[in-house]
C-alpha cells in the first residue's frame, strides 16, 4: 500500500507557474502535486468582455478572490458584482457563470484538484473552445465543448485546507 507523501513548502514568484492561455490566461501557482491532491490555486487574468458559459461543478467548491478589476458572478438565480477584495464561494451543484466587462484578475481555488489536468489536456489536444468557456470549461470530457455542449465540471471541490490558503492569500491583497 502506498504511503501518503508529505507536501513540501513552495514559493511561486510573480510570473511563475504553469500557464494555460485560452479565452483567458490561467496560471497554476499551486498544483495538486504540491498539496498531495488536496487543492490547486490558479491566478486567472480575464480579458475585458469575458463571459463563461453557465456551468456547475458536480463534486466540489470553487472559490474566487478578486485581486484586481471587477466582474459579475451569477450563482443560481442571483447575480453579484464583485470588486477588488471580494471573495465568492461556489458550492458543488450550483449553476454559475462569471463575466467581466472591464477585465478582472482573480485567484481561484479548486479541491479536489482537476482544473490543471483539464487545461493540460485541452492544450495537448489543441482543442478550440467555442464562446468564452475558458478555464471554467468541462473537465473529463473536453471534446463536448467542440459541439457547443454546456460546460459541466465533474471533478472539482474545496477542502478546509484550501479555505486556510485562500484566507492567507486574501490578507496579502487586503
Amino acid at each position: 500500500m502506498p504511503q501518503p507523501t508529505t507536501p513540501k513548502p513552495k514559493y511561486s514568484a510573480a510570473g511563475e507557474g504553469n500557464v494555460y492561455a485560452r479565452a483567458n490566461t490561467a496560471t497554476c501557482k499551486v498544483t495538486a502535486a504540491d498539496t498531495d491532491g488536496t487543492y490547486e490555486i490558479f491566478d486567472e487574468i480575464c480579458k475585458p468582455g469575458f463571459e463563461s458559459r453557465l456551468h456547475m461543478h458536480v463534486k466540489s467548491f470553487q472559490v474566487c478572490y478578486v485581486v484586481d478589476g471587477s466582474g459579475e458572478f451569477q450563482l443560481g438565480d442571483e447575480v453579484f458584482h464583485a470588486k477588488k477584495g471580494a471573495c465568492v464561494n461556489i458550492p458543488p451543484g450550483t449553476p454559475h457563470k462569471v463575466g467581466s466587462k472591464e477585465g478582472m484578475r482573480m485567484l481561484m481555488v479548486y479541491s479536489p484538484p482537476g482544473l490543471e489536468g483539464m487545461m493540460a489536456s485541452l492544450a495537448s489536444d489543441n482543442l478550440a473552445i467555442p464562446g468564452s468557456c475558458g478555464a471554467l470549461a468541462s473537465i473529463g470530457t473536453p471534446r463536448e465543448l467542440t459541439n457547443g455542449a454546456p460546460c459541466l465540471d465533474v471533478a472539482l471541490g474545496l477542502a478546509a485546507a484550501a479555505w486556510a490558503s485562500i484566507s492567507a492569500i486574501a490578507l496579502l491583497f487586503a
